[in-house]
């Protein structure tokens, strides 16, 4: 539902993946484009009136994606579509901190199968670019208390050096996989990583940056970044970086926006002026810049803003591209770094569809292992039992426990009880054994 630039990328895209694909639309202009350009069905109307959904058959889909700019009406058709007998759904809110934080809240009222934020998605992929390639993955869960890092590792790191059980982790972090190429590997105590292998940590978002620096040792000098535009998206950004010691300027156009941007980050620089103009760009020495990020509403803007970076010399100039019609033309420029959130949203929903619609949060090499939420019910046979009475398999591991509000990552000792929610690592071959200790519905699908 929703032939926008998101849902157009997607039809598109699962069209010519082989998938039968059928496309909810209510304004005429996007429908005629849509039948003109696509190999798809289209059904005219409002997504969130049953009969458009049952004309659609919904009740016949394996996937209902609601993905029009309207998080009311996305939520609320697929509520609709769940009813009808559509086997899983996914809705695409606007606000990052709505999966962040609101998530399970969504899925348990709306029953839905994948909430997704491609402001989200957006932000996450650009500050593991600011930040360096250290951090190639980051996913938010128990309300954003808890994060799992895949980083890059080198032969200076740590792991690479020594066996875990002599690496003095951070307390509440935690390594529950190394990447070797293709191979998954469960490291035991005795396991030391080769340099070029990628670990997987797990642990709570104040602790687990600690343990990223600790592990991995590439460009911690982030230098001055630049962020030209303080819409929702550069905003966001702007969010995520204050809580590293780096030089922020924030260029906006709009003066009342600025204003309300400097009064939100104290401790950045926010200038009111124009990322196309050059006189501005050099007057406020945006040539010192690390990194310059293109975050306006305005593909046209941000390619311009990019071109003056570059003219600048800026390292490293990255952006954000809305609209599918000037991708190719950043790509004759030969920008490499650009991102799009039509794109990254149709990367998570074909990861979603390539595990099999598992019951997972992240998918990893191609469903061999997920990170899962299970919430521990009186029946649970893992309720009332510590991690060293249990003694779950080596691909099992209890990676995180959120209880009461407070969050912290199980030791032995550690007694898990009714109501807590926990976050488990699972590799593929032990998912029998998951359901069996932490029977119930995980929180990101079923």
């Amino acid at each position: 539902m929703g032939a926008g630039e998101v849902g157009f990328h997607l039809a598109r895209s699962l069209s010519r993946d082989g998938h039968r694909v059928t496309v909810v639309e209510l304004d005429p202009s996007r429908q005629r484009r849509v039948e003109e350009e696509l190999d798809v069905s289209v059904v005219a109307g409002n997504g969130a009136r049953p009969p458009v959904l049952e004309a659609a058959g919904v009740d016949r889909c394996e996937l209902f994606m609601a993905v029009s700019s309207s998080d009311e009406a996305n939520l609320t058709a697929a509520l609709l579509a769940k009813s009808l007998g559509a086997a899983r759904t996914v809705v695409r809110v606007g606000i990052a901190d709505e999966v962040i934080h609101d998530r399970r809240i969504y899925e348990d009222l709306f029953q839905v199968d994948l909430l997704l934020s491609t402001q989200l998605l957006t932000t996450t992929r650009i500050l593991n670019q600011i930040r360096g390639h250290n951090t190639v993955a980051v996913e938010y869960l128990a309300g954003g208390k808890v994060q799992v890092r895949k980083i890059r590792l080198d032969a200076a790191s740590p792991l690479t050096q020594s066996p875990l059980r002599d690496v003095p982790l951070p307390d509440d972090t935690l390594v529950v996989a190394y990447f070797h190429g293709e191979e998954l590997i469960i490291p035991g105590g005795d396991d030391r990583a080769e340099p070029g292998d990628s670990a997987l940590l797990l642990g709570t978002t104040d602790a687990i940056g600690r343990a990223e620096r600790m592990l991995s040792s590439g460009q911690q000098d982030l230098g001055t970044v630049v962020l030209a535009g303080g819409g929702s998206t550069g905003t966001t950004v702007a969010q995520a970086l204050e809580q590293h010691h780096i030089q922020v300027k924030i260029l906006e156009r709009d003066r009342r926006t600025a204003a309300e941007l400097a009064a939100r980050f104290p401790r950045f620089k926010i200038l009111n002026g124009d990322m196309t103009d050059l006189t501005f760009l050099k007057a406020e020495r945006v040539d010192l810049a690390r990194t310059f990020v293109a975050l306006s509403g305005n593909d046209e803007s941000n390619l311009m803003g990019c071109l003056l970076a570059q003219e600048l010399r800026v390292p490293q100039v990255l952006a954000l591209v809305q609209r599918a019609e000037t991708t190719e033309l950043w790509r004759r420029l030969e920008f490499r770094e650009i991102f799009s959130p039509r794109a990254l949203a149709y990367e998570r929903i074909r990861e979603y569809i390539d595990s099999g619609y598992s019951s997972n949060i992240v998918s990893l090499q191609r469903g061999a292992a997920q990170v899962v939420e299970r919430r521990l019910f009186e029946a649970s046979p893992a309720a009332g039992v510590t991690l060293a009475e249990m003694k779950p398999p080596r691909g099992l591991i209890v990676g995180a426990v959120e209880r009461k509000g407070r969050v912290f990552v199980p030791r032995g000792k550690d007694r898990l009880e009714a109501g807590d929610l926990v976050i488990l690592f699972v590799r593929e071959e032990e998912m029998d054994t998951a359901r069996l200790l932490f029977p119930g519905r995980s929180r990101a699908g079923r």
